[in-house]
């Protein structure tokens, strides 16, 4: 394996050399096209969707931090809407 790679390398070298052109073959990765176009909007549907998990982890993470002090504020206001309780009428003796 190592012997095939360092061959494939000192192969580009000559070519890159002899050409001028120093830049690697990737032809290889063009051959198969329906797979290339798959590959790519697979890769373009995981950006979106990692895009998307990330928005909705930072909202979480801010209503999570406001909510308490909502709350907290609602309390506030529902004790000062509801009147307070009424002293229990005393029994009068028959």
């Amino acid at each position: 394996m190592l012997e095939a790679v360092k061959t494939y390398l000192q192969d580009w070298s000559d070519a890159c050399e002899y050409a001028n052109e120093c830049a690697p073959d990737l032809s290889f990765l063009g051959n198969g096209e329906p797979f290339t176009a798959l590959l790519f909007v697979a890769a373009v549907c995981y950006l979106a969707w990692a895009v998307n998990e990330a928005g909705i982890k930072r909202r979480v993470a801010a209503l999570a931090g406001v909510a308490p002090q909502a709350a907290g504020d609602l309390k506030a206001v529902v004790e000062k809407l509801t009147p307070a309780p009424a002293a229990a009428p005393e029994k009068l003796a028959a």
